[in-house]
């Protein structure tokens, strides 16, 4: 779990990880296939996937479909090789630590920019992505994480370390506000405010949020480029006119709405195929906007929908989309008692609004890591008493 964070620098890595632990798997765990079909939730990602294969072959859409399916099928092996942990705080511990370490990599690869060109200018441009260690929006999913692991694990580690939660805790958050990671930023916002209210009184959950705020308000008056890219502020146009031109999503959005009214029953159910849901997108680009430049960006680009829910359902149909959201609903029965689990969900939850996490190897780590924290082990311990 330690190198999911840099998986771009070393993609092959984890994957070789993966088969050396396969093969000594049975050595390490000999009923691992009855633990697993007793784990209700890996069982219902495991139909996610079956019912993902076998749309795309009633439709004819396989080979088109298998940059999907083949990603979607690491999860699966990541969740296998995950039966035999007996303390999912340890992994929630080294992811931590992992991302301390990327921010550290960042902070030095800004600080050489900003030296370098005599400006940190970086609401837009594709530079920021080669800065950080990570592309900007996982930046932001790995951080938001960062932060919920390190609220969930804080009650199982003596408080000599607790200093060093804080301190991860305030790096990430500075580095969202730094960077300006949009749905990053709301969603720790979310978190923040929900712990509050949950485990402190009315009143001083009122003033904790109103510091919050503050504090929030003040990022955005004496940091430029969080303002440019959080609100688009622009003296020249309205903020209307810079949502449509400037988000990319305001378009793709937009041509999935268009192509979901038009489908017929069928394509309903099961859907169109994850290949063909990108043909459809393209399609729409060329028709629906006027710029050339623009339209070779987006064709280059090869958005998909930007949405696991909306990508769910027009290349797998309603019922693709059902299981998903019977998964998330049962991961919240599953830990209704614990904030600090739903927090952790939350953040799955709403970067699945903006991102197809199916579509990227770091995406179905990410899923694979989160459904591993939020079904435990019922024997897991505090750290304490190892």
């Amino acid at each position: 779990m330690f190198t999911i964070p840099f998986e771009d620098d070393i993609r092959a890595v984890p994957n070789i990880l993966i088969g050396i632990l396969f093969v000594l798997l049975p050595f390490v765990e000999k009923q691992f296939i009855k633990k697993l079909l007793a784990n209700k939730v890996y069982i219902i990602v495991i139909a996610l996937i079956l019912f993902t294969v076998l749309s795309s072959l009633i439709i004819g859409t396989i080979s088109e479909d298998m940059y999907v399916i083949k990603k979607l099928f690491i999860s699966i092996a990541v969740l296998v090789l995950s039966i035999p942990i007996k303390k999912s705080f340890k992994i929630q511990l080294f992811f931590i630590l992992s991302v301390t370490l990327g921010n550290f990599i960042s902070v030095f690869s800004l600080v050489n920019y900003t030296s370098e060109v005599g400006a940190f200018e970086i609401a837009s441009g594709q530079h920021i992505n080669d800065l950080l260690f990570i592309e900007r929006l996982y930046f932001g999913f790995i951080n938001s994480l960062s932060i919920a692991f390190s609220l969930k694990i804080w009650s199982k580690v003596p408080k000599k370390y607790r200093l060093f939660l804080v301190f991860n805790m305030l790096l990430s958050a500075c580095m969202l506000f730094l960077v300006v990671s949009r749905m990053a930023i709301i969603t720790v916002l979310l978190i923040f405010m929900i712990k509050v209210f949950y485990e402190t009184n009315l009143k001083k959950s009122l003033i904790t949020v109103a510091l919050i705020l503050g504090t929030v308000a003040a990022f955005f008056l004496f940091n430029d480029n969080l303002a440019k890219r959080f609100l688009y502020v622009d003296k020249k146009n309205d903020f209307f006119y810079k949502i449509r031109e400037w988000e990319p999503r305001y378009v793709i959005w937009n041509c999935a709405f268009s192509h979901l009214v038009n489908s017929s029953e069928h394509k309903l159910l099961i859907g169109d195929g994850f290949g063909m849901t990108q043909e459809n997108l393209n399609n729409c680009y060329i028709n629906s906007m006027t710029k050339k430049e623009r339209i070779a960006y987006f064709l280059e680009t090869r958005f998909n929908t930007h949405n696991q829910y909306l990508d769910l359902l027009l290349s797998k149909g309603l019922i693709g989309l059902a299981i998903f959201l019977f998964l998330i609903f049962s991961l919240i029965r599953l830990n209704n008692k614990d904030i600090n689990q739903l927090n952790i969900l939350l953040v799955l939850v709403l970067f699945a609004l903006i991102e197809n996490l199916f579509h990227r190897q770091i995406g179905v780590y990410l899923f694979a890591l989160i459904l591993i924290v939020l079904t435990p082990n019922k024997s897991e311990d505090n750290l304490l008493d190892e």
